[in-house]
């Protein structure tokens, strides 16, 4: 393609504007020679058309209606001859005042240029465009294919569709966070869309979006292969997208996929490495270094951490899209799953946290949830004893998603000081009946924890435990003995009762002496037979 301003510049033709229309200079894609008093049925439109004016008068009527004919056909240029042995020695006067009332450009061809010269130079020039365009393209999929093959090639890819095609690009990988992008500009203008694009994630890769306006057009293309989707392209720049810049976009979307494709089997590798990394953490507070050391080689400083207790997804679309939507709300996200739910630390988590996590997991079906208190990394396993609790919290009274803080009730107490602290308050009071169980039948936590859930009634922790009421009233005849607190009076009651609340908010009943292994083998048995001590 090339327009009236490279006309001018061609060599030799000595052409002058005479009429040039406000805004962009005209197209033109051929030139012709008429002196056809009406040639519009031989034009096709975007013509520079030649003419001495042999056939037409010079009236102000005749000039009108032949540059109205001219426009209404998409002729871009008119262009005239005129000279001494012309029908014309220079520009008539109607025909300027008729190009500018239907804003039709006008240029003079000197006498002694060869109108068929400017046809030839005009073809030249036609052809020379169409195979810089073919050049231009492929050069572009040349370095397009260099950047992709060379170390860093996401990053060289973009850095080439900028570079040469003038785009802001971004690329998203799979849970939507930023792999690379030409500007702070191009992050900014994907903003809007990034809750469309969530919603996109489960669609895999058959979709994409493409959005043209005044301003700029918008391009955004799923990257993957064989169906899979493995990160997002998003393009823009201003003015309309030609056919070249598409079938760009469309080469650098193939080289990203196979690029992306690649990170992703490592990535799954990294994920197994951080779900065990954050199980380990949640088991032992000894691996937080190791936890620290691999956020750091990932240039994350930990600040803070906040644990998000969830349910199971419906689907590993559901899960993918949390995973996304959740990462916008915080540095990093760790996860471990299990067959009845997530587990999930966000780091460096902003705020606010609880209401978009809120609207996240009722929509996307991981509801009840629970939330945990914001910690330091070494603190994290007193962030999942509230998440894990205040989400029990959430499952009884069918909400969403509730904070540690909202729990509310006597339980919320059980979660006030540290984890050590009560941990400690409950062996001191404890102490006594886990040596009994680790010594005798491991019966007796068993059956003080039953006793002060049935408020102290007999017959119900007998019919809780599957045995003789004859042989409850001697167990808690002998758990009195050993603690040294009678259960008859109120403030020993709820001495013991905070202790068994403590241990059992902290989710370590099971590692308590006399819950396991033997001990239930002699539980079940006593229970089966009965037997009264």
């Amino acid at each position: 393609m090339i327009r009236l301003h490279d006309v001018f510049e061609l060599p030799e033709l000595g052409l002058t504007p005479v009429v040039t229309p406000a805004g962009a200079s005209p197209e033109i894609r051929w030139a012709h020679v008429s002196e056809l008093v009406d040639p519009t049925p031989w034009l096709l439109g975007k013509e520079l058309l030649l003419t001495t004016g042999f056939a037409l008068e010079d009236e102000p009527r005749a000039w009108d209606d032949y540059c109205g004919r001219m426009k209404n056909a998409g002729v871009s240029v008119l262009g005239m001859s005129t000279g001494p042995s012309l029908p014309y020695p220079a520009v008539p006067a109607g025909l300027i005042a008729a190009a500018e009332s239907h804003g039709l450009a006008l240029i003079h061809v000197p006498h002694d240029t060869l109108m068929q010269s400017v046809v030839q130079r005009v073809s030249d020039a036609l052809h020379h465009a169409a195979n810089q365009d073919l050049v231009r393209s492929f050069s572009v999929q040349r370095q397009l294919s260099e950047a992709a093959s060379s170390k860093g090639g996401v990053d060289r890819i973009v850095e080439v569709l900028a570079r040469v095609l003038g785009f802001q690009t971004v690329v998203l990988d799979e849970r939507l966070r930023i792999l690379a992008k030409s500007s702070h500009t191009a992050e900014e203008r994907i903003a809007p869309i990034r809750t469309e694009l969530r919603a996109r994630l489960r669609e895999g890769l058959r979709w994409s979006i493409s959005q043209e306006g005044q301003e700029d057009s918008l391009v955004v293309l799923p990257l993957g292969t064989e169906g899979r989707l493995s990160g997002i392209l998003t393009c823009s720049k201003p003015g309309a997208l030609s056919v070249h810049d598409r079938a760009a976009l469309g080469l650098a979307a193939s080289l990203l996929g196979i690029l992306l494709e690649r990170r992703m089997a490592a990535q799954q590798h990294r994920r197994m490495l951080e779900s065990q990394l954050l199980s380990n953490l949640l088991a032992d507070s000894g691996t937080v270094a190791d936890v620290q050391r691999y956020l750091a080689q990932r240039g994350i400083e930990v600040d803070h951490v906040e644990v998000l207790s969830t349910g199971a997804p419906e689907s590993e679309a559901d899960y993918d899209e949390f995973v996304a939507g959740a990462l916008e709300l915080c540095d990093e996200l760790l996860a471990t799953r299990s067959a009845d739910g997530c587990t999930f630390a966000l780091v460096n988590a902003r705020e606010p946290l609880a209401a978009p996590l809120r609207e996240l997991v009722q929509a996307l079906g991981l509801a009840p949830a629970g939330l945990g208190e914001r910690r330091p990394l070494p603190g994290i396993a007193e962030s999942l004893t509230q998440a894990r609790f205040a989400r029990s919290v959430a499952i009884t009274r069918d909400l969403p998603l509730l904070e540690r803080a909202d729990t509310g009730g006597y339980r919320a107490l059980m979660q006030m000081g540290s984890h050590e602290a009560r941990h400690r308050f409950a062996d001191s009071v404890l102490a006594p009946i886990d040596e009994a169980d680790q010594n005798g039948r491991g019966e007796l936590f068993r059956t003080v924890r039953a006793y002060l859930t049935a408020l102290g009634n007999h017959e119900a922790t007998a019919e809780a435990l599957g045995v003789h009421r004859h042989t409850v009233r001697a167990r808690i005849a002998r758990i009195m003995q050993l603690t040294g607190r009678n259960l008859s009076h109120p403030e020993d009651f709820l001495e013991l009762w905070l202790a068994v609340e403590c241990r059992t908010s902290s989710a370590e009943i099971d590692e308590c002496p006399g819950l396991g292994g033997e001990a239930a083998a002699s539980e079940a048995s006593t229970a089966e037979t009965g037997t009264a001590e």
